[in-house]
């Protein structure tokens, strides 16, 4: 139900990935992300352009293939929050974790009163099996919620902020993260670096599993090898561009030399 399984999944300490979605937005692509045994999805409404009704539509198909797929929204209000949760995603992935106001809108939006403030409606409540009490607490106990950090103000109020036994994990932003400590796209300089293994190092102090964002196999086995399970890798169109670089520098070089 929901992100059951991928709580399971971090939890457990298990290879568990998942692609990006951000300019193409192609339900099929859920069916061969389920297919090749994708872990989950993230639907980036932050950098992306998809509408409401697509997000609808690959919130619906991705609970029909019983693959979480979490929306990271534009920024971490209470509006959003609400808005996204009833078109029915499996969780959110919330950018720029920084302060508690933060976290005060998360819980509003998605518990429903006494815990927060959240009225239900929209699309996805169809799906419901119940709307009384126990109805719910099968849905709000089904959502993945992870902050991500992306900046070194983050890092220093992570403790208090994931500090929750309903926040599942955390989440890097390594580019944005370089960026902020001055290291402009270098996410593997050591300071980046450090940042990174602090960020881990905290979440596993309050028993969250903590993930990275990584765009190959080689950035994947340098991050495994430093204790990282549980991945974003890489994004829709990034997969399309290495492909055809790949299938074109192929093609290309079978006439070199003749």
């Amino acid at each position: 139900m929901l992100a059951s399984s991928l709580k399971a999944k971090v939890r457990q300490n298990h290879i568990t990935l998942g692609p990006l979605l951000t300019m193409d937005f192609w339900p099929g692509y859920l069916e061969i992300f389920k297919s090749e045994g994708m872990d989950f999805v993230v639907l980036d409404m932050e950098h992306g352009s998809a509408s409401l009704r697509q997000a609808e539509e690959l919130c619906r198909t991705a609970r029909l293939l019983e693959l979480p797929l979490l929306i990271r929204p534009e920024a971490t209000l209470y509006h959003l929050l609400r808005k996204y949760l009833d078109m029915g995603p499996a969780g959110f992935m919330l950018p720029w974790t920084e302060r508690q106001e933060q976290i005060d809108a998360l819980l509003d939006a998605v518990f429903l009163p006494p815990k927060g403030k959240r009225g239900p409606g929209g699309p996805s409540i169809m799906a419901n099996r119940s709307l009384d009490r126990a109805g719910w607490d099968e849905i709000e106990s089904a959502l993945f919620l992870m902050p991500q950090f992306e900046s070194p103000a983050g890092i220093k109020q992570l403790a208090s902020l994931v500090a929750h036994d309903w926040i599942d994990a955390t989440m890097l932003g390594p580019y944005d993260l370089s960026l902020n400590l001055g290291r402009w796209a270098q996410t593997d300089h050591p300071e980046v670096v450090a940042a990174i293994d602090q960020v881990r190092a905290e979440s596993l102090k309050l028993n969250k599993p903590c993930g990275m964002v990584i765009g190959t196999v080689e950035q994947a086995r340098f991050w495994v090898n430093r204790g990282f399970n549980f991945f974003i890798c890489s994004e829709v169109s990034v997969m399309v561009r290495h492909q055809a670089q790949s299938l074109i520098q192929g093609i290309r070089s079978l006439r070199e030399g003749v």
